[in-house]
């Protein structure tokens, strides 16, 4: 079953640059959340709500471990990439977010549609509904799903408009995409995978793009990129998470 976070979450992007800046890395995970947390560093009008948001960012960010909030914190001068980071580790925790972009939203790009509805979207959720890949939610909250992954979208860079939302031109930042690549081969994917990954429609990219995306990764020095045939190698010539987001500098 997908899981979704998107109805108390959303792109949080504005509480996500404020976690970065008052993350001290000579602090434990704990001993951050708790600063933030007693000191509604947040800034949120109920503790409820303060706690809610943090349990989102906390999913996001510092599950994953150590090196993810130390890489948004060098990507916060960075709005494109530090925007990228993000939306790559909120789809990674938000099933129905990634599941949306990956799915309907390259699908409709692909066969040239623009326009992205609520009734679409709706439509979609109301399918995985019936086919027991989600909870058996009321039609008013599958409108709020559907409402809030439209925003999502379109604060994450996906989508643009306001109340009729078009899909965006599909690209990514080198740096961005260098931290994305990364994050996946941290997880284990193969060279192969890694180029092949369904990751990549989350942006709606193609995989011309991925390759052209792959030699700018190489010009910025955090990899190198060869294909023979159907043979695919990455080598990665940075160590760390940190040293990715380094080249944004």
């Amino acid at each position: 079953m997908l899981s979704s976070r998107i109805l108390k979450g959303g792109a949080v992007l504005g509480d996500s640059r404020r976690l970065a800046e008052v993350w001290d890395p000579a602090s434990s995970a704990e001993e951050n959340l708790r600063t933030v947390a007693e000191g509604n560093l947040l800034g949120k009008g109920s503790r409820a709500r303060a706690l809610d948001v943090l349990a989102v960012l906390r999913a996001r960010f510092v599950d994953p471990g150590p090196q993810v909030m130390v890489a948004l914190q060098t990507l916060a001068s960075h709005p494109t990439a530090f925007r990228e980071a993000c939306y790559y580790e909120a789809a990674r925790v938000d099933g129905l977010l990634g599941a949306f972009a990956e799915g309907p939203l390259y699908a409709w790009l692909c066969a040239g549609r623009t326009l992205v509805s609520v009734e679409d979207t709706v439509a979609w959720i109301t399918g995985l509904v019936a086919a027991g890949r989600m909870p058996p939610w009321s039609e008013k909250v599958r409108a709020r799903a559907a409402q809030g992954l439209l925003s999502t979208l379109r604060d994450f860079g996906v989508l643009q408009g306001s109340a009729r939302k078009h899909l965006a031109t599909p690209g990514m930042s080198p740096v961005g995409f260098s931290y994305a690549a990364y994050r996946e081969q941290e997880q284990g994917r193969s060279s192969r995978a890694l180029v092949a990954s369904p990751v990549w429609r989350r942006w709606l990219l193609d995989g011309s793009r991925v390759v052209e995306l792959l030699a700018q990764a190489e010009s910025l020095g955090v990899l190198r990129y060869s294909q023979a045939g159907s043979a695919v190698r990455i080598d990665w010539r940075v160590e760390s998470l940190q040293e990715v987001a380094r080249a944004a500098a």
